[in-house]
């Protein structure tokens, strides 16, 4: 490994609170949110000449039942010293647009439906949901919130009304992310829910929190415990409205991207661990394990970075997303990410026998009881 990667990897992991066994946290982002909604629709837009920048953008799509049974599958396939398979934390979107009702409103308003409602009109096996909830009760997939959508939502509704031909286009194929060259990078393809460029739009983002937090309990029956904002982007004047919701815990990196008034970047230390001042624990990922980008670099980089974490007696919090394990657009999609996280379980439960495995709120739970 270069010197300079080996060296990251360990200092990432010196600041927050060290724990006594090996603990293991999968994270798995997007979970419920709309992207491609079908590879008849990805040829469509690629005859309309609307570019598609990405392996996320060409396989990522929701997630149906045989997704997640052969998901499932691989996860129950070991156990850590306790006995216990392995666990995801879904991190997920709860609500995706209401593109009829939006069209109908002349892209005057904003609507949204639940991510269930998304799954029965995309004409999902009609037992996906209730997998959901099949793997809440085995143990192995136990969701947090990422957002209400993965939408750059204002943003978008702006660029529609303005009647920009590509994204009307896409509208009517339900996609979201045409790259928008008059925009911010960050807010090009209308990804992160929380970026601003004027403090009017702030408002209506903490409604978005609250609002994502509220359907999070009606879908699951349960307060999410953990946020992990999309793209990462966050800014300190949300963390009441996080808290107010009865979140107890913040997914942010140790610098993390904040947008100021004008929308531009700047970065923000958190102090992994510590508190806000509103109530909230600051937590961190620390390893990453990503199949489907060009530049993977198998298992061996995953277990290098889990190895710094245990090291310095830290959870190992491994990065991942829904779009590894998603077959309905490519099956060999899913074959691929199935079979790599197969191995990586499988070497992680060799290299570490008295491995344990933990999800999300779990593993924050016994690091942080005496806080």
């Amino acid at each position: 490994m270069e010197l300079t990667n080996l060296i990251k990897i360990n200092l990432k992991n010196i600041p927050g609170r060290r724990v006594k066994k090996k603990l293991v946290v999968i994270e798995s982002d997007d979970w419920g949110g709309i992207r491609m909604p079908s590879r008849d629709v990805c040829n469509k837009l690629i005859d309309a000449k609307i570019p598609i920048v990405g392996n996320f953008d060409l396989y990522d799509t929701l997630a149906d039942k045989k997704d997640l049974d052969l998901l499932f599958e691989v996860l129950m396939s070991v156990r850590d010293t306790n006995g216990h398979h392995a666990v995801m934390t879904p991190i997920t979107n709860v609500a995706n647009p209401d593109f009829k009702r939006i069209k109908d409103s002349d892209f005057t308003q904003y609507f949204y439906e639940s991510f269930p409602e998304t799954l029965k009109r995309y004409g999902r096996d009609p037992e996906t949901f209730s997998t959901w909830m099949k793997g809440i009760e085995l143990g192995i997939f136990i969701p947090e919130l990422h957002g209400r959508e993965h939408i750059s939502v204002q943003f978008w509704m702006q660029k529609l009304r303005d009647g920009d031909k590509r994204l009307r286009t896409a509208f009517e194929h339900e996609y979201v992310n045409v790259q928008m060259s008059d925009l911010n990078p960050v807010v090009s393809s209308f990804r992160p829910e929380l970026y601003f460029d004027n403090p009017n739009q702030i408002e209506y983002l903490k409604t978005s929190i609250t609002e994502g937090a509220g359907l999070f309990k009606d879908i699951f029956g349960y307060v999410p415990r953990a946020f992990a904002p999309t793209n990462s982007i966050f800014h300190p004047v949300f963390e009441q409205t996080v808290a107010e919701t009865g979140i107890k815990y913040l997914n942010v990196n140790q610098f993390n991207p904040v947008p100021d008034k004008n929308g531009n970047l700047r970065s923000k230390y958190y102090p992994v661990g510590s508190k806000s001042i509103h109530g909230i624990t600051y937590y961190t990922r620390n390893c990453s394990f990503e199949p489907i980008i060009p530049n993977y670099k198998g298992v061996d980089a995953t277990i290098r970075q889990m190895e710094a974490a245990f090291r310095w007696r830290k959870p190992a919090v491994i990065c991942t997303h829904r779009a590894n394990y998603i077959g309905t657009i490519d099956e060999k999609n899913r074959e691929r990410g199935l079979r790599e996280l197969k191995l990586l379980l499988d070497t992680i439960v060799r290299k570490w026998p008295d491995v344990v495995f933990m999800s999300s709120a779990d593993m924050l739970r016994a690091v942080h009881s005496n806080d």
